[in-house]
């Protein structure tokens, strides 16, 4: 199921990379846009030729990068109370664990975490992924990123691509700066498209995702029973009849 999740990203990866990597987006004849003559236009702030009617804009213009909350004040009261999970960076890798810590449920909304949202770890690790392990509490050194004007297939792979280049941002510059900042967000550039082609690549991408989103939970659902059943193998409480 791993494999099969894999090769759904790359897919939908492929297809994000030849419509805005590539610029060869349909036309309005259905032909690759760049590769069927498209016209392009060098942009002065990319300092790159892009199709005619796309802009400029950052990283910090396309979305919303809201930072985990300190957690230490919100730890639950008594070990009955109702907990979310705590996700830090190990969390955001590995899932959750016994290990995790644990805050009381009444933290400000904007601060919890859902299935399919996009977190961005701009702290030591640097990474981008969705989300997968249920409703939690985002710690500090984590943005969840999202958007009211570009689909979230946009944003997640404008991010995937950027990544490299903050991840040699932080080591080049290791002993003065180990974190991306929102300042960094800004000075980020990126190729920006009409709204509606960003919406025509949704339509194609978006049910890869969910399909991907859904395999993980499945995946997760699994180890979970697996996790409980072995023991119990390994014991003698049950056998294979």
């Amino acid at each position: 199921m791993r494999h099969i999740n894999d090769n759904l990203e790359r897919l939908a990866k492929t297809i994000y990379d030849y419509w805005f990597v590539q610029f060869d987006f349909p036309d309005k004849n259905g032909k690759p846009y760049k590769s069927g003559g498209g016209k392009m236009v060098y942009n002065e702030q990319l300092k790159r030729e892009i199709p005619e009617g796309w802009r400029a804009g950052n990283l910090y213009s396309i979305a919303d990068f809201e930072n985990g909350l300190a957690c230490q004040k919100y730890r639950p009261l008594s070990e009955i109370d109702d907990f979310l999970p705590v996700i830090k960076i190990k969390e955001m890798n590995d899932g959750v664990s016994l290990n995790t810590e644990r805050v009381r449920t009444n933290i400000p909304p904007k601060n919890t975490i859902k299935n399919g949202d996009i977190l961005f770890s701009w702290s030591a690790t640097l990474d981008v992924k969705i989300w997968t392990g249920g409703k939690a509490a985002l710690n500090q050194h984590i943005f969840k990123v999202f958007s009211d004007e570009f689909p979230k297939s946009f944003y997640y792979f404008q991010l995937q691509n950027y990544l490299q280049h903050f991840k040699m941002m932080a080591e080049l510059r290791k002993t003065t700066m180990g974190h991306i900042t929102i300042d960094h967000l800004k000075t980020s550039f990126v190729v920006l498209p009409p709204k509606q082609i960003t919406e025509l690549l949704d339509n194609k991408i978006e049910p890869i995702l969910s399909n991907f989103i859904s395999l993980k939970l499945q995946n997760q659902h699994l180890s979970t029973i697996r996790d409980w059943l072995l023991p119990m193998l390994m014991n003698g409480q049950v056998t294979v009849g």
